[in-house]
């Protein structure tokens, strides 16, 4: 019997599935090759990446003040609050970043020119628009991409980065969710890494913005303070048992 492969994106795959043995846990869509994105999530991918130059135009408009959604994430004010121009502006920069990188591998991939430090010193719309046609030009050769190293910035520094075309697909593609989500054109869902308090299935996720905590699992709302009082009633009873 062969062996059933999934969509690179688990429980985040456009056509996921939920596990017959365990409802509470998402899966992603079977694909033939044991490595890749099924094909709704590669035309999402596409369309990701087409969407980079007005993702970006879309941030700065949402900085200005003047893009409705974002208007009314912040009550209204003339002036964005400077941790949400903040976020903004980091994640253009980080879009702008992300977009070079994967696309000066798939350029030498290729055999097109790249040009790094020539790409530092252009507008941002260009080259992005660029980035985007070599990325839509080349998406196979992106994604079977194996071995990219790349710099990135964590933790205050930069950092040698050895990854491949499956991770890059997962960046871009939440880069563009959470571009939308910060334009006022979709909500911005956080999943929250501690377990359930009730069914411990890691799948409480939150509402930017809100104070409730559910549990794509069991349904189970929280507020802030009764997730924070269970989860410490399950951390004490995981070190009585461990004791």
């Amino acid at each position: 019997m062969n062996e059933l492969h999934r969509c690179h994106r688990g429980p985040r795959c456009a056509q996921h599935e939920t596990d017959p043995h365990h409802p509470g846990i998402k899966r992603g869509a079977p694909i033939n090759p044991a490595e890749g994105l099924c094909d709704a999530c590669t035309r999402h991918l596409r369309q990701a990446i087409v969407d980079m130059p007005r993702d970006y135009l879309d941030l700065e408009t949402a900085i200005t003040g003047t893009c409705d959604g974002l208007r009314q994430l912040v009550a209204g004010t003339p002036e964005l609050p400077v941790p949400i121009s903040l976020t903004i502006a980091a994640l253009q920069a980080e879009l702008l970043h992300e977009a070079q990188c994967w696309a000066e591998s798939v350029a030498d991939v290729l055999g097109i020119d790249w040009d790094t430090q020539a790409a530092q010193r252009s507008r941002p719309g260009r080259v992005l628009e660029r980035a985007k046609r070599v990325l839509t030009g080349g998406l196979s050769a992106f994604l079977a991409l194996r071995g990219a190293v790349h710099t990135g910035w964590s933790y205050g520094e930069w950092i040698t980065l050895d990854r491949d075309g499956l991770d890059g697909a997962l960046v871009l593609l939440d880069l563009h969710h959470r571009a939308r989500a910060l334009t006022g054109q979709t909500r911005l869902i956080e999943q929250v890494p501690t377990p359930c308090p009730r069914c411990e299935q890691q799948a409480l996720q939150r509402v930017n913005g809100s104070d409730t905590f559910t549990c794509a699992a069991c349904g189970r709302p929280y507020s802030w303070d009764e997730y924070r009082k269970l989860c410490t009633l399950l951390a004490d009873r995981r070190e009585g048992a461990a004791a």
